[in-house]
C-alpha cells in the first residue's frame, strides 16, 4: 500500500509518477567489455517493475543512449516487450553519443537518435527526453535547431516533456552560469541531475539550491544516483571514490574514514544495507518534495527499493541527525584540511 506522503508527484504537465523510480544506471561499463552483468540487470529490471504492480501509480524508468552505447536501452526494451500493457513511463537522454555525425547535436541527429531510442525500447513515446550535454558546437551553432527539434517532437507527441541536465553539487560557477543561460533558452519541462546525501544538490546561493530553483520555475526534478553509486546501500566506497577523488594515493584511507563517518546512521537506524538506503532516500524525498528519485540497478545494487521498503517518514529530529552525519562525511571527501585530519587519525 502506498504511504500517503509517497503519492505520485507531478513531473511535467499531465505526467505524474511515483517518487521512487529505477535507472538502467550502467554508463560506467565499457561498451566493448564482456557483458556478464546483462543477466543481473535484466533480473533487476523485472523485479523492480513487478514489485507492487500498478496499484501505487506509474513508475519512471530512466535510461540513456550513452549507457553502454544503447545496449542498456535494448535491455530495457526487452523487459518492456515482455509486459504488454505496462504502465511504465520511460525517460532517456541525448547529447553524448556522436555516431557518424559531426556532433551529437548536428543536423537532425536528435530526431534520428530518438527514433533509434524508441525502436530500442519498443515504444511510441518517451515520457522525458533530456539534453545531456551543454556543448552545442562552436558558438552554440546547434542550439536553436535542437530547441526547435525538441519542441516539435513534443508537439508531435513523440516525447511528453523536454529535459535539461542540471549542474552537480561540485559544478563551477562558470558551469552554473552556463546552465542558467541554457535554461533560459531551452525552457525545459524537467531538470535531471545526480545528487545524494554525499553529493547534495547544486547551490545557487541566496538560500536556493537546484530543488528550490525547480520549484520556483514550476518544473519537475529527476534525481539520479541518490545512493551515491551504491555507497549508501552497502556498496564499495573505494570504487565510488574513483569518481569523486581521482587517483589520490590516500583513497583507501579515505574510504575507511567514509565508512566510519556513516557508522552513526547504522547505530541509530539499523546496520543492514536496506536500513541505510532507506534513510538516504527518505531524507531526499522529504527535503526535496518536488523530486522523483531513480535508483540504479547496477551490479552493486542487490536490494529491493519500493514504497513499502521506504517505511514511515523520518521525524524532523531524525532529518537533522542525518544531515549532520552527511555533512561530516562530505567534509572528509571534499575539504582537504578535514580530509587530511581524518586520514591521519586512521593510518
Amino acid at each position: 500500500m502506498t504511504l500517503s506522503d509517497l503519492a505520485p508527484r507531478r513531473l511535467a504537465p499531465d505526467l505524474r509518477v511515483r517518487p521512487l523510480g529505477i535507472s538502467s544506471g550502467t554508463s560506467r561499463w565499457a561498451p566493448t567489455a564482456p557483458r556478464p552483468q546483462d543477466a543481473g540487470l535484466l533480473d533487476g529490471l523485472r523485479r523492480a517493475l513487478d514489485v507492487g504492480g500498478d496499484d501505487d501509480g506509474v513508475q519512471l524508468l530512466d535510461t540513456a543512449d550513452s549507457h553502454r552505447c544503447g545496449h542498456a536501452e535494448r535491455l530495457v526494451g526487452k523487459v518492456l516487450k515482455e509486459r504488454p500493457g505496462h504502465r511504465v513511463q520511460v525517460a532517456s537522454k541525448v547529447g553524448r553519443v556522436q555516431g557518424s555525425a559531426p556532433h551529437p547535436y548536428a543536423g537532425p541527429r536528435v530526431r534520428h537518435q530518438l527514433e533509434q531510442t524508441l525502436e530500442n525500447l519498443y515504444l511510441d513515446q518517451l515520457a522525458l527526453y533530456t539534453l545531456e550535454s551543454y556543448d552545442f558546437g562552436l558558438g552554440d551553432r546547434y542550439l536553436d535547431p535542437v530547441v526547435e527539434q525538441m519542441r516539435a517532437l513534443r508537439d508531435l507527441g513523440q516525447i511528453r516533456a523536454i529535459g535539461l541536465r542540471g549542474p552537480g553539487s561540485r559544478s563551477s560557477e562558470r558551469s552554473i552560469q552556463r546552465f542558467l543561460y541554457l535554461f533560459d533558452r531551452i525552457r525545459p519541462d524537467v531538470l535531471w541531475t545526480q545528487a545524494s546525501g554525499l553529493l547534495p544538490l547544486a547551490d545557487f546561493g541566496e538560500s536556493e539550491d537546484l530543488g528550490a530553483f525547480a520549484v520556483r520555475h514550476g518544473i519537475g526534478l529527476v534525481i539520479a544516483s541518490p545512493l551515491a553509486h551504491g555507497v549508501l546501500a552497502g556498496g564499495c566506497v573505494d570504487r565510488a571514490l574513483a569518481a569523486w577523488a581521482g587517483s589520490a594515493s590516500d583513497r583507501g584511507a579515505v574510504a575507511s574514514a567514509v565508512t566510519r563517518g556513516l557508522a552513526p546512521l547504522s547505530g541509530r537506524f539499523g546496520s543492514s544495507p536496506q536500513a541505510l538506503a532507506r534513510v538516504a532516500l527518505r531524507s531526499i524525498l522529504q527535503r526535496v518534495q518536488n523530486a522523483v528519485l531513480v535508483v540504479g540497478l547496477g551490479d552493486e545494487q542487490q536490494h529491493r527499493h519500493d514504497h513499502d521498503f521506504l517505511g514511515c517518514p523520518l521525524s524532523e529530529q531524525e532529518l537533522v541527525f542525518v544531515d549532520e552525519v552527511f555533512t561530516r562525511v562530505r567534509n572528509v571527501l571534499f575539504k582537504p584540511e578535514e580530509r587530511a585530519s581524518f586520514v591521519r587519525a586512521i593510518v
